[in-house]
C-alpha cells in the first residue's frame, strides 16, 4: 500500500504547478467553469460530458472522492438525505477520483452505474486524471467536501472527515441557504412576440 500511494503522489508531482495553484479554493470565490470529458472522464450515467456550468441555479452538496474513502462521510450523508430538502432547490454531484485508488475502473465504474441507477438524484461524474483536483484545487486522495451556491460560488469546502459538530453547521448552512431560495422573488421573463406578428399590428 505504500507504494502505490507513493506512485500515485509521484504522478501528481509530475502535473503542471500552474494547473495546481491556478486556483485558491475558499469560501467566498466562484469556481472556475469545468468541463470533464474525453480522456478526462465525463457522466457515469451516458459516458457524455460534464459541465460544472449545469449546476448553476440551484445550491449543489458537491464531493470529490477517493473510492477507498467512500463511506467516510456517510454520517453527513445520511444527514442530508434524511433532511428531504426539495429537489428543485438542492442537489448532489459526487466526483470520483479514479485515479486515486488501486481497484481496476471497471469494477469502479459498475459500482457507479448502479449507484447512478439508485439515487438518480445525484449526478456521478467520474474522474479518470485528477482533472478536478487539478483545476478546483482539491485534495488529490480522500474525501473532499464542498458546498456550491446557487451563482457557483464557494459556501463550504473542507478535506476529510467533518466532525459532529462540523455536520450540524453545514446541515445549518444548508437548510438557511434552501429558505433563502424559497423566498427569492422569481424573474419574470418578458414576453416578445415574433416579429412578423409585431409587423402585422401596425398594419392594422
Amino acid at each position: 500500500m505504500q507504494f502505490v500511494r507513493f506512485g500515485l503522489l509521484s504522478l501528481l508531482a509530475l502535473a503542471p504547478l500552474s494547473a495546481l495553484a491556478a486556483y485558491k479554493l475558499e469560501p467566498g470565490k466562484s469556481l472556475p467553469p469545468l468541463t470533464i470529458s474525453g480522456e478526462h472522464g465525463g457522466n457515469v450515467k451516458d459516458g457524455g460530458a460534464w459541465h460544472s456550468q449545469s449546476m448553476n441555479g440551484t445550491l449543489n452538496f458537491v464531493v470529490y472522492v477517493d473510492p477507498d474513502d467512500s463511506d467516510l462521510n456517510d454520517e453527513l450523508v445520511n444527514r442530508l438525505q434524511a433532511a428531504k430538502f426539495p429537489d428543485a432547490l438542492f442537489n448532489s454531484v459526487a466526483i470520483i477520483n479514479m485515479a486515486a485508488t488501486w481497484k481496476p475502473n471497471a469494477i469502479i465504474m459498475s459500482v457507479l452505474r448502479s449507484k447512478q441507477e439508485k439515487f438518480p438524484r445525484t449526478t456521478y461524474v467520474f474522474d479518470k486524471d485528477r482533472y478536478a483536483a487539478q483545476n478546483w484545487n482539491l485534495t488529490p486522495e480522500g474525501y473532499h467536501v464542498l458546498l456550491v451556491d446557487r451563482d457557483g460560488s464557494v459556501l463550504y469546502e473542507k478535506a476529510g472527515k467533518l466532525e459532529k459538530n462540523e455536520i450540524g453547521k453545514f446541515i445549518d448552512l444548508v437548510s438557511a441557504k434552501v429558505k433563502e431560495a424559497e423566498q427569492a422573488p422569481i424573474a419574470k421573463a418578458e414576453t416578445v412576440a415574433p416579429a412578423d406578428v409585431q409587423k402585422d399590428k401596425k398594419t392594422l
